[in-house]
């Protein structure tokens, strides 16, 4: 019994010293990042969730207290930009989309940069309409 027991110990020390590493891994997941920037005030976020459904792609971007949301139209030619959606960045909320504000959108390394104006307000004077110029660069 004494040699059947040593050959068991060595053979689940063996077992357990090559399968230690089974369960480590060592992959590193990229962070999303995204870079706001409206009327000169940038804010960069690691808070950044992106979805795809059939050809758009939704990037919800928080910034505490800020929530601003950008909806592309993945176009195998050019991606098309649906909708910009501030709200509450620096005090500003407002909409850029095919009725208000303008977009452009540039796609390079894994990146997508969205610039244009976008129409809405400031928190502390909500009654008057704004036109604020935005940059947003955020990687999904």
């Amino acid at each position: 019994m004494g040699p059947r027991l040593v050959t068991a110990a060595v053979s689940s020390s063996l077992v357990a010293a090559l399968c230690s590493g089974c369960l480590v891994h060592d992959e590193k997941v990229a962070q999303k990042t995204a870079r706001i920037t409206v009327d000169n005030n940038t804010r960069t976020s690691h808070a950044v969730s992106c979805t795809q459904v059939d050809w758009i792609l939704t990037a919800n971007i928080t910034a505490a207290p800020a929530n601003v949301r950008v909806l592309l139209k993945l176009d195998p030619e050019k991606p098309t930009v649906e909708a910009v959606n501030f709200d509450n960045f620096v005090g500003f909320s407002g909409v850029a989309d095919a009725g208000a504000g303008e977009t452009k959108i540039h796609f390079n390394n894994d990146t997508y940069t969205i610039t244009g104006t976008a129409q809405g307000s400031q928190l502390n004077d909500p009654h008057v309409s704004v036109t604020r110029p935005f940059k947003i660069e955020v990687g999904c």
